[in-house]
């Protein structure tokens, strides 16, 4: 778990943010995130990107960037996520314009005990928004407190905005593993049991798969 909570660790000085400030000049860019490592190197790189954005092209000319600025960029440090795997499936470039949904910034870890406590900050445009939520120190514990921080964060979103984590499990369907969560949703007078699920890929931790399907289920529906 020490490696998720070294590269949860929020830009350290003005150089990532100038980063993410550039890439976010690129065209099919909508949000940028730079992680450098203690000795300056460059550490991780997530880009969120327009749904009909070509992700190759966008990875290929945020290399091009990063390497003019002095970055070497490993292929396992840059990750290029289109918008639309946060929302419901098929959503469009219109429905998913900055400000309009949620991306996930960083997620630390703090332990007491047998307990440990998650904070999730999520960026909605230029705001930055942070939930926390304490569980027992266990994979099941960690999941479901990653899950429970990300919505303690949305709520912020929207005024009498309530969301309670129903359920949350990871599943294996045609060869491949994914984690589920279900929630439930409401505000003033509107109700809603909503559902995420994204795949748990090589080097995702299951924290980062929480945080993501929990977003997945409910961006859309707060965006509305």
């Amino acid at each position: 778990m020490a490696r998720l909570e070294a590269w949860a660790t929020a830009p350290a000085g003005d150089s990532a943010q100038e980063l993410g400030t550039e890439l976010e000049r690129l065209p099919g860019v909508l949000a940028a995130a730079v992680w450098l490592d203690p000795d300056g190197g460059l550490a991780q790189v997530r880009l969120h990107t327009q749904p009909l954005a070509s992700t190759s092209i966008i990875a290929h000319a945020a290399t091009r960037v990063l390497e003019q600025r002095g970055f070497p960029v490993a292929p396992s440090a840059l990750h290029v996520v289109p918008v639309a795997a946060l929302g419901e499936p098929g959503a469009t470039a219109g429905a998913t314009t900055p400000g309009r949904f949620l991306v996930l910034h960083d997620v630390t870890w703090g332990r007491d005990g047998n307990r440990i406590t998650c904070r999730v900050r999520l960026a909605r445009g230029a705001d930055m928004i942070t939930g926390e939520t304490s569980e027992l120190d266990s994979e099941a514990g960690r999941a479901r407190a990653a899950a429970i921080a990300t919505l303690r964060a949305a709520e912020q979103t929207l005024e009498s905005l309530a969301l309670g984590l129903e359920g949350i499990e990871v599943v294996s369907l045609f060869g491949k593993r994914y984690m589920a969560v279900s929630v439930e949703a409401a505000v003033s007078r509107r109700f809603a049991q909503l559902s995420g699920m994204v795949t748990i890929e090589p080097g995702r931790s299951l924290d980062e798969a929480a945080c993501l399907a929990t977003l997945r289920a409910i961006d859309r529906w707060i965006a509305v």
